[in-house]
């Protein structure tokens, strides 16, 4: 099925709105399905299915995220899941403001405004830094155990040679 079959779908049923929720709810009903054996199959909730059809967008993730889901969605009942997903961004793009002000809210936001997962990925990058080093002080304490290094430059030198002026 392709993206004017969605569209065909959509007007064949004249309570569902022309979107991308409405499409897809109207393509899982032609096929007789609940939101819970969809569900079953594409493995999200199905509370995010709902929030999907209903295009409750605060309720739902973000980014690649959503996109696969729709995509997902629509494999699932015989659509085309990327024309969906194209779609699904041409309708998105004028309520992304409303849709950030909303995730804003709902989710937690931490300092400067930096979505709480992006700051955990920063943090990270700390555990990194300190692994880094640890191997580095190592490579040079083994280095001075080996006699690889002259033993003037040890730290221990360094005191000793201080407090003997």
């Amino acid at each position: 099925m392709t993206q004017d079959t969605v569209s065909t779908a959509v007007a064949a049923d004249t309570a569902a709105p022309a979107t991308v929720g409405g499409s897809l709810r109207t393509l899982r009903l032609a096929r007789g399905w609940s939101l819970e054996e969809v569900s079953s199959r594409i493995k999200f909730s199905r509370r995010q299915i709902d929030a999907l059809e209903n295009e409750r967008w605060e309720d739902l993730p973000t980014g690649v995220s959503l996109r696969g889901m729709i995509r997902n969605y629509a494999r699932l009942l015989g659509a085309d899941g990327e024309a969906v997903a194209a779609s699904f961004e041409g309708a998105v793009s004028a309520a992304t403001p409303v849709r950030s002000a909303a995730r804003n809210l709902h989710h937690g936001h931490t300092r400067g405004g930096m979505p709480m997962e992006e700051e955990r990925a920063s943090s990270g990058s700390w555990g990194w830094l300190v692994a880094i080093f640890a191997v580095v002080g190592a490579a040079i304490a083994y280095a001075f155990w080996q006699g690889w290094l002259p033993r003037e430059w040890l730290p221990s030198q360094w005191i000793s040679h201080l407090i003997s002026r």
